[in-house]
C-alpha cells in the first residue's frame, strides 16, 4: 500500500512516500512559496470530491425524466462503493436513504400526492 499526498494549494495528487520537490505549483500566491507544493496526507474527500450523484437501484433500466424526483441522491463515494460491492465508509452512512420508493411508471407517479 502506498501513501497518498495532496497539495494544499492546488489539485495535484502524489502517490508515494513523500511529495516531489518540483516547483510547479501554480496556485494563488505561488510566487511567495517559489512554486513549492504544500504536501499533506490525503483523505478520501480529496481523491473523490463530495459531489452528489443520482442513485438508481437498477442500472440496467433507462432513467425516465418524469421520475427524477423519486431517484435518491448519494455522495459519489457511496455510489462507487454500492456499484463495486464494497462496504460504505461509516462517515457516509448518514447521507444514505434507501427507503425511497420509485414508481414503476409515470402514471403511478402522478397519483402520488
Amino acid at each position: 500500500m502506498y501513501p497518498v499526498r495532496v497539495c494544499g494549494y492546488c489539485p495535484e495528487v502524489h502517490v508515494g512516500p513523500t511529495g516531489h520537490k518540483a516547483q510547479n505549483c501554480g496556485a494563488h500566491k505561488h510566487q511567495q512559496r517559489n512554486g513549492q507544493h504544500g504536501w499533506q496526507a490525503a483523505v478520501l474527500d480529496d481523491l473523490i470530491p463530495p459531489k452528489f450523484v443520482w442513485h438508481v437501484p437498477d442500472v440496467n433500466k433507462p432513467l425516465e425524466r418524469e421520475l427524477r424526483n423519486f431517484y435518491g441522491q448519494a455522495p459519489a463515494v457511496v455510489e462507487l462503493c454500492v456499484q463495486a460491492g464494497a462496504a460504505v465508509p461509516e462517515k457516509y452512512k448518514p447521507t444514505m436513504r434507501l427507503d425511497v420508493g420509485i414508481p414503476t411508471d409515470v402514471r403511478e407517479a402522478e397519483m402520488v400526492v
